[in-house]
């Protein structure tokens, strides 16, 4: 199968658009995840910041405490794996945390400052919760404080963002429990954002907390919802590819069968036809083959036929204008040779060549008339004419030899007249024709009949006859040029039947026959009446 097929390169479309159209969202989804976890990571580490910020007012104001903020500051680092820096007004780093490499961290409960007690106010412990892993994997805590001192409890709950905490009231209650329970994630990965709060009111600000390396949480999001789209896409490419693979060989079974059809026409196979599965494009392509296929294989037959006869034609004119040329030939030899010095045999051999060359001029002439009729070059006068007097004008060039040969030749007259618009000349040559021919086959004590009628659309003349007929066998070919059939013997050429059906069909009517052996024949023309549809001159 090559790849250059239309169903590999409607697979290859489909993978590619499905990649495409994956990419494209892909792309969407990455920026509005990247977008929303950033600002989840903002607010988590705001509110943490917050937190902090609240707790660190107390030991900045009215005097700064270094070592509690300290502590807040590991604190706050603790519970949110990240660094904390605590900083005056002018940014200076009152208290750092360091940079947080996992959960190695220890407890320290220090004791309040003497001198930030203030008469009345409740002693503030600085907590951090933690632990420390010993050599063989016990947890060592920091010793409990002495009795009264007052604790304060801190709160963690871990989210997908980072870790949020608390600091709760204060309480004479210690802790059950300083951090054995506690677990801290420790990610490789840290993010570089950084959120800085200011410590304060609405009225001062003395100070600034700053948070910052954060496990990036965003990222590993980002990275996992990528790697998703990843899998997604080259699924949805395989499956595109396969779905374009059964749909291209749908599209393509159709043509493999129309190639394959005309593969087999142009070996020659005319009567091959394609395949019609369905009624879509392919279908329609399929009936237009079948039907171009039809139509060749209809017109190889006619050209067939058309080559048959003009073989016959040939065949047939070489013998008809051969038998005048070798009569005049021979006589003209003998009169040369002095053979016939008998004057009236001199005469007979003259007259006998008069006649041939009246009959070759008579083949050519109308040989001549049938090329230009079939192929539409005639020129037809056209007139408006007396059909009666058109029939009587045909019949009288017969009457002498109908008389002579005991033949009543009858012109059935209309009243009122019947009119048709038609080349008048060869209107009388297609009649003439018909009552010569009916006059060679009938015998004495017979008739020939000329007629006409008129319907709503045409003038249909009829000449009848009481002669021996036609065969039957020979119907089909009466109208086919030097056709002669089997009881003609050599009388006429074989074109005067010819003749009538080019001229009638030149004027757009038709011409038909029947015949009974023994019983005569019956030739019936209709042509179109009033014919104004035909110019006068075509």
């Amino acid at each position: 199968m090559r790849l250059r097929s239309i169903s590999w390169r409607l697979v290859t479309s489909y993978m590619l658009l499905a990649l495409l159209t994956a990419g494209l969202v892909g792309a969407l989804a990455i920026t509005l995840v990247k977008r929303y976890a950033d600002q989840q990571e903002i607010d988590y580490l705001t509110a943490n910041a917050n937190a902090a910020a609240r707790q660190a007012l107390p030991l900045m104001r009215p005097k700064v405490s270094p070592n509690q903020l300290q502590q807040l500051a590991q604190t706050t680092a603790f519970l949110g794996n990240l660094r904390v820096r605590i900083q005056d007004i002018d940014k200076n780093t009152i208290a750092d945390s360091g940079v947080q490499n996992g959960p190695d961290n220890f407890v320290w409960i220090l004791p309040p400052d003497p001198d930030n007690t203030r008469l009345g106010e409740p002693q503030i412990m600085s907590i951090m919760l933690g632990r420390r892993r010993g050599t063989h994997g016990s947890d060592n805590v920091s010793p409990q404080p002495p009795d009264g001192t007052r604790y304060m409890l801190v709160e963690r709950t871990d989210g997908p963002w980072g870790r949020r905490f608390v600091f709760q009231a204060i309480t004479d209650s210690p802790p059950q429990d300083t951090g054995t329970n506690s677990s801290v994630m420790d990610v490789a990965v840290r993010s570089a954002r950084t959120v800085m709060v200011p410590i304060g009111d609405d009225v001062r600000t003395i100070g600034y907390v700053e948070l910052s390396g954060a496990p990036n949480f965003g990222g590993e999001l980002t990275a996992a919802t990528l790697q998703a789209l990843i899998v997604a896409a080259i699924l949805a490419s395989l499956v595109a590819g396969g779905l374009a693979l059964l749909i291209g060989r749908g599209l393509t079974a159709p043509l493999k069968n129309l190639a394959v059809a005309a593969s087999r026409m142009s070996a020659g196979d005319l009567t091959t036809r394609a395949d019609i599965a369905n009624d879509d494009e392919t279908g329609q392509l399929a009936r237009q083959f079948n039907e171009m296929a039809e139509r060749l294989q209809t017109n190889f037959a006619e050209l067939g036929t058309e080559r048959d006869t003009l073989r016959r034609f040939i065949a047939d004119a070489s013998h008809e204008l051969r038998t005048p040329i070798t009569a005049i030939k021979t006589f003209n030899e003998l009169l040369r040779s002095g053979t016939a010095n008998d004057p009236g045999t001199r005469a007979e051999f003259l007259a006998e060549s008069h006649l041939q060359i009246e009959r070759l001029e008579w083949i050519t002439r109308n040989l001549l008339d049938l090329s230009r009729l079939d192929s539409g070059v005639a020129n037809l006068d056209m007139t408006v004419i007396d059909v009666g007097e058109l029939m009587q004008s045909a019949a009288s060039a017969y009457r002498q030899r109908a008389f002579e040969k005991g033949v009543a030749l009858v012109v059935i007259a209309h009243e009122p007249k019947l009119m048709l618009r038609c080349d008048r000349a060869r209107m009388e040559i297609v009649l003439s024709n018909l009552v010569d021919n009916a006059l060679k086959f009938t015998p004495s004590d017979g008739w020939i009949e000329l007629n006409a009628a008129q319907s709503m659309s045409a003038v249909q003349f009829t000449v009848c006859d009481s002669g021996s007929g036609i065969d039957e066998g020979d119907l089909p070919f009466i109208f086919d040029r030097f056709y002669r059939g089997k009881g003609a013997g050599r009388q006429g050429s074989g074109l005067g039947l010819a003749l009538v059906k080019s001229i009638v069909q030149a004027h757009g009517g038709q011409v038909r026959v029947k015949s009974t052996p023994g019983q005569g024949c019956r030739f019936t023309i209709d042509l179109p009446y009033a014919n104004s549809s035909l110019p006068a001159r075509v």
